[in-house]
């Protein structure tokens, strides 16, 4: 009877060695993390310098107003109608 001293299952290498190996070989993985991570910087930037606030307090409307605007039919003009079949 033998006793093997070998590890058929080495341990897995660290957080810290993981990251160092990710960080020093160039891996299609870590290009696109990067972009991605630009990406969102970049959408970060542009939603809190253009979609954060309105200009004025005076440009705000009450979301029921908006709803009822965006959600109804115009209703048509009495002037306009069957001109062409005059």
């Amino acid at each position: 009877m033998t006793i093997t001293l070998h590890d058929r299952n080495p341990p897995r290498p660290g957080l810290r060695a993981r990251i160092a190996a990710w960080a020093r070989g160039p891996t299609f993985g870590r290009d696109i993390a990067i972009v991605l991570a630009i990406k969102f910087a970049l959408l970060m930037v542009l939603k809190y310098a253009f979609f954060n606030h309105p200009l004025a307090e005076n440009m705000s409307m009450p979301p029921a107003l908006v709803a009822q605007a965006l959600l109804s039919a115009p209703a048509p003009h009495p002037s306009q109608g069957d001109q062409h079949a005059r």
